[in-house]
């Protein structure tokens, strides 16, 4: 807990360094106010029995108190403290008429009573946190100006109005005096922990951006009991620069599952890790790269280390792809239902118009599909020539914009129609499994192609696991219909 005594030693401190800080020299400048009090009413869960993670929200009744260091009420105190939730948010603070704002609560006499708060995204052990830091909210429109926009000097520290004065919390703020920067905290209200489902949050942008979440999951091969949140996430691809997950216990939409995949960055493959694992405990910073999201420098513990003469781990867990049609591929909304998921494309038409050569005059032709016209690097998205060459490329069910085979080792691919549908297009990324592919001396027409789904920008592409994922007609391959029985990499001996 921070006090009024332990920011003046801070500013002694900055002070000695040459960066004093006048308003916070300023011995008592809360009135007296050394500490919050903060108490809260409702269910707030315990260790063994959390509260669900919710993005709706959960009810309580709170109460805030100022206190001084005699540990009384400072009843002269008639001024507003900041609420803030960690881990979660304020879906809604309602008190009182006047005494609220945001998330800034107004005591009168030191107190605040009658407080509801709906709190969500709350994991593990969250608390509900309250500040005094002197700032005092008014309509930055009225007449006279706020204290702190009013072009004046008002507490005479030679600073003048925000953000100047240090004091100044805002420009609305009626006041130059700097807070206490006393804080408290509730009683810890417990959650459940996310699931992927939750870090995925339904929709194309995670809700828990930028937090640092804990998953665990279930260690064992039997699925877990009805109303259990401990699922199994199973290990589904492996690449040079993380690993993708699959909750396959969940059911969220209809009874299918759906947001129940995650990429983790891992900046190099994971140690110890194979597909078909289940994780035990899974950490990290979540994160939107290129329209995905990740969890960033992600921390995990591998809970069963699978092997496939290993009869306690029994059947590799990797679930069958989900299969993606025109229709599918047609909605961002279902396609974001199954990013970083196991997918699957059936007798996709391969491009027949594909070559290194600059594309005339911007058009697209046999041999020259390439759109990069100034041989920068990249392709420019502009609305100019760049940008027309790639648009009528990909208006072309069999052209393959050579850039981005050269660059990412991908080719776009059309969909078969279904029924008088309109062709759908995407891309897969063959180089990845196959180096020696060459797109423009294909062995059949069309291919089946499996792997991890993956958004880049507005773009969908499927990315192999291996060789066997990546099957073109006429080579000679079948298609492995269930990814559990192909492309596993089993342990070393140094690894068992």
């Amino acid at each position: 807990m921070k006090t009024a005594r332990s920011y003046s030693l801070l500013a002694l401190v900055l002070a000695s360094c040459g960066g004093a800080i006048p308003d916070l020299d300023q011995e008592d400048r809360a009135g007296g106010v050394a500490s919050v009090q903060v108490t809260t009413g409702g269910n707030r869960g315990t260790a063994a029995a959390p509260l669900p993670f919710s993005s709706d929200g959960v009810p309580l009744q709170l109460q805030i108190e100022v206190r001084a260091r005699d540990n009384r009420r400072v009843t002269s105190f008639n001024g507003w403290v900041r609420l803030s939730m960690a881990p979660g948010v304020f879906r809604s603070v309602t008190g009182p008429e006047g005494s609220v704002l945001g998330n800034m609560v107004k005591l009168t006499n030191g107190l605040a009573t009658g407080l509801e708060v709906t709190v969500a995204r709350g994991y593990g052990e969250s608390r509900i946190w309250a500040e005094e830091v002197g700032y005092t909210p008014v309509d930055p429109r009225r007449t006279p100006a706020p204290s702190c926009a009013n072009g004046r000097d008002d507490d005479g520290d030679g600073f003048v109005d925000y953000p100047a004065d240090q004091g100044c919390a805002a420009a609305n703020d009626d006041t130059e005096r700097a807070g206490s920067y006393a804080v408290g905290t509730s009683e810890p209200l417990f959650f459940s922990l996310p699931n992927i489902i939750d870090v995925q949050g339904r929709s194309a942008v995670t809700p828990l951006l930028g937090e640092r979440v804990t998953l665990r999951g279930r260690i064992t091969p039997d699925a877990p009991p009805a109303g259990d949140r401990r699922h199994r996430m199973v290990v589904t691809q492996t690449d040079n620069s993380g690993f993708f997950v699959t909750d396959i216990d969940d059911r969220s939409c209809d009874g299918q599952p759906c947001y129940n995949s995650l990429y983790s960055f891992n900046f190099r493959s994971p140690d110890g890790m194979r597909p078909c694992d289940l994780i035990d405990t899974l950490t990290g910073s979540v994160a939107e790269f290129v329209s995905t999201t990740q969890l960033a420098q992600p921390g995990y513990q591998i809970g069963l280390a699978w092997r496939p003469n290993d009869a306690a781990a029994g059947q590799c867990l990797i679930p069958d792809p989900v299969e993606i049609t025109p229709t599918t591929l047609a909605m961002d909304i279902l396609m974001e239902r199954h990013e970083s998921s196991l997918a699957r494309v059936r007798e996709v038409l391969l491009p027949s118009l594909m070559g290194p050569g600059l594309a005339p005059n911007g058009i697209p032709s046999m041999g020259a599909t390439n759109c990069d016209l100034n041989t920068d690097g990249r392709i420019t998205y502009d609305g100019g020539p760049e940008n027309q060459c790639a648009d009528a490329c990909a208006a072309d069910i069999n052209c393959s914009e050579w850039s981005n085979w050269n660059r990412y080792g991908q080719v776009t691919v059309t969909l078969p129609a279904m029924g008088a549908g309109a062709r759908a297009r995407m891309a897969i990324a063959p180089r990845i499994v196959n180096p020696n592919f060459d797109p423009q001396r294909l062995r059949g027409p069309t291919a089946t192609v499996t792997g991890t789904l993956k958004q880049v920008g507005p773009n969908w592409i499927i990315q192999p696991r291996c060789g066997a994922d990546f099957v073109v007609a006429g080579d000679g391959q079948t298609v492995c219909e269930h990814p559990r029985d192909c492309c596993l990499h089993e342990r070393s001996i140094a690894e068992e």
